[in-house]
């Protein structure tokens, strides 16, 4: 433990010692039609889309077999914009693959990476929602994304969006777009032979249709309904259809409302951030009661007691 060499004088020695490790060789496989696809971001310094030269980043999404890929430009990288590139990455693939592998980004890895990552609440709950399975890359393993990586390389040849001005982010994407389709149609697919756009015209048959892609949220919580048919969110009390009273609901915190999601389907909205910090939706309470559910009764509270309205409507007659 006293030795007081070089690192390299110590790697020298083990190498005449022991003599050179072996090579690792791996098995490399195709990826099947519709299995995953890979995904990552690509960052640009100085993009003029209107307002002078800033900092610009683009989400590339590639499907591993076809090697299709979609190009989402977003001024900003964080969790509405996370979501809201997948969604339109997804539109522009023309379906959702089985498995989507990513880098360990902290909107969607949450805390360590690879496959002991903790996924990011909101990010899995999007993943559930729109049905794909989360595959975060094991650290400094370039392999396991090489496809994406290579798109990312290629992207900035292929858009060369950094030789001229745009009007607007709007401007740039359309001819992102053009520029994608044009490399589609005339390169070719290794996996099998055929262009990448003929490649994807079949793969789109194994790919899952496209779902009513949900509105980017970057806060997802689940509350249960109170008995006065309302839950908490983010300091404000929102109403919520009375049926679901005693159910457990999710509440998205979108862009600029706030969505409360029961069985898989949007239920009410509101606007998020609102000044009032109760917000009522009169529709919640209406509706005939069922077998878990006695019909609401609007309740009064006159000194100090409580009386319901049907009560005193009678007593008035």
């Amino acid at each position: 433990w006293g030795y007081e060499g070089s690192y390299r004088s110590v790697l020298r020695y083990v190498r005449r010692r022991y003599g050179c490790p072996k090579v690792r060789t791996y098995w490399r496989v195709e990826t099947p039609p519709g299995a995953q696809c890979q995904t990552d971001w690509v960052e640009f310094s100085r993009l003029d889309v209107g307002g002078g030269p800033e900092p610009l980043s683009a989400l590339v999404m590639v499907l591993s077999h076809s090697r299709m890929l979609a190009i989402v430009w977003s001024r900003t990288k964080d969790q509405v914009a996370w979501l809201s590139c997948h969604n339109q990455g997804f539109k522009r693939l023309g379906g959702i693959p089985a498995v989507n592998r990513i880098d360990n980004v902290k909107t969607a890895i949450a805390a360590g990476a690879g496959a002991w990552g903790v996924i990011h609440k909101t990010y899995r709950a999007y993943a559930n929602a729109v049905r794909f399975h989360v595959d975060a890359c094991t650290p400094g393993e370039a392999r396991a994304k090489g496809k994406v990586e290579a798109k990312v390389r290629l992207s900035r040849l292929l858009v060369g969006c950094e030789q001229r001005d745009w009007d607007s982010v709007e401007e740039l994407q359309r001819w992102t777009d053009e520029r994608v389709q044009r490399w589609a149609k005339r390169s070719i697919c290794p996996a099998t032979g055929k262009t990448v756009w003929e490649s994807w015209q079949e793969e789109k048959a194994f790919l899952s249709p496209l779902p009513i892609l949900p509105e980017p949220f970057d806060v997802v919580v689940t509350r249960t309904v109170h008995r006065d048919c309302t839950v908490q969110f983010e300091g404000r009390t929102y109403a919520v259809p009375f049926v679901y009273v005693d159910r457990p609901v999710e509440v998205r915190g979108c862009a600029d409302k706030v969505q409360i999601l029961a069985e898989g389907r949007v239920v009410r909205e509101y606007p998020r951030y609102s000044d009032e910090r109760i917000v009522l939706d009169p529709s919640c309470y209406e509706g005939a009661a069922t077998d878990r559910l006695l019909h609401h009764c609007h309740v009064l509270n006159i000194k100090g007691r409580s009386y319901r309205l049907r009560d005193l409507e009678g007593r008035l007659k």
